[in-house]
């Protein structure tokens, strides 16, 4: 029988960090000397929530749906910036312009990438840098891939701009006509695939000989995108709902996924949302009822799905939202829109209500990534 803490077989060590989330491991490995230099394997197989800034600090707070417990990570480089999230990396948009990218801030292993300033030549004056960018997107981890790049949705009319390591600029992707108001992207098979405000699906191949162009690959059809839904009614009141968001996301199975998102008039709060199966070989669609032991994640950040974890607190079939309406925000805060939308019975579940104490901070999701 062991009688000293620190004579624990590595074996039952690693047996026991298997079910502790990265910042428990952190006091885990500070216990003794022995626990700090057993070869545990640092790993995060749930999704942390971002939350807002608080100004007068420079540590930040996460969500940790596993622990359901709020981590304070010291973040000075966000402090005062836009976040956002893609493959578990948080970009940080300053009032400069000055933009990095900082390895998921639950890993103890810190890497931060500086990125060009983000200026293009079609934008001549600057807005509020706050609401000048919609979603970056990563192509893979820059920890796994060297060849990774970056895309953004920039300005009030949804543009996309493209960066490759050993780029000393953005470069602005053109679209087939300019009525194309991009809401959504993401990396899927190869490329980045958009979506318009119009329920066009755009493709851009990044490893082609037109890198820099875009193709509509499909379309959705008008009357699933009018800005009043033809069908979905608010109950209580018979008003229509309004749609606030599109996103894509590929599913377990590798298919793309349109996902539409509706709401109440008043109060202005989601209310429901639609998910759709692409086949971009037949160019049809096919509404989907139940994802199964799957959930998705939207917001801010790049849309994921993770399969249903109990014991992590991830339900089935579920739609994990964060509050992600730019437009929105007030001196009131943000940070109030946020559920977990059941599909089964079309019923929203309050999760965690965050504030955002700023016109520029928005809680969003970090996807799981090492």
């Amino acid at each position: 029988m062991v009688r000293n803490w620190a004579d624990l077989p590595q074996e039952l060590l690693e047996l026991c960090s298997r079910h502790l989330c990265p910042k428990d491991l952190w006091a885990f490995r500070a216990v003794c000397q022995s626990w700090r230099s057993a070869p545990l394997k640092e790993r995060s197989n749930v999704p942390w929530m971002m939350l807002e800034d608080h100004h007068e600090t420079q540590w930040r707070e996460f969500f940790c749906l596993s622990c359901q417990w709020v981590h304070r990570v010291l973040m000075p480089e966000a402090k005062g910036k836009t976040c956002f999230s893609s493959r578990g990396w948080v970009f940080t948009l300053g009032r400069d312009w000055e933009l990095y990218m900082l390895k998921n801030p639950m890993s103890r292993h810190n890497y931060i990438i500086k990125l060009p300033k983000l200026k293009f030549p079609d934008v001549e004056v600057l807005p509020r840098y706050d609401n000048f960018s919609a979603k970056f997107v990563l192509s893979a981890s820059p920890t796994t891939s060297l060849d990774y790049m970056v895309m953004v949705i920039y300005g009030w009319g949804g543009r996309l701009g493209l960066w490759k390591p050993g780029d000393e600029e953005w470069t602005a992707v053109n679209f087939p006509s300019p009525t194309h108001n991009i809401c959504d992207l993401i990396f899927y098979k190869g490329c980045f695939v958009a979506v318009d405000c119009q329920g066009s699906i755009l493709r851009c191949d990044v490893n082609g000989p037109t890198p820099f162009e875009t193709q509509v690959i499909f379309r959705m059809p008008r009357r699933l995108m009018h800005w009043e839904h033809p069908d979905l009614v608010q109950p209580t009141t018979g008003h229509r709902l309004l749609m606030t968001g599109a996103y894509l996301v590929q599913s377990p199975t590798g298919s793309l996924l349109f996902v539409s998102r509706w709401e109440e008039r008043e109060p202005a709060q989601t209310f429901q949302f639609q998910v759709f199966e692409i086949d971009l070989n037949t160019q049809t669609y096919t509404e989907v009822k139940s994802l199964e032991n799957t959930s998705l994640f939207l917001g801010s950040n790049s849309s994921f799905y993770l399969e249903a974890n109990e014991k992590h607190h991830i339900k089935p079939n579920c739609i994990y939202f964060a509050d992600d309406s730019w437009p929105r925000l007030s001196e009131e805060g943000g940070g109030r829109d946020m559920g977990i939308y059941h599909i089964e019975d079309c019923t929203t579940e309050l999760y965690f209500m965050a504030m955002a104490y700023d016109h520029y901070s928005l809680p969003l999701w970090i996807e799981p990534s090492f």
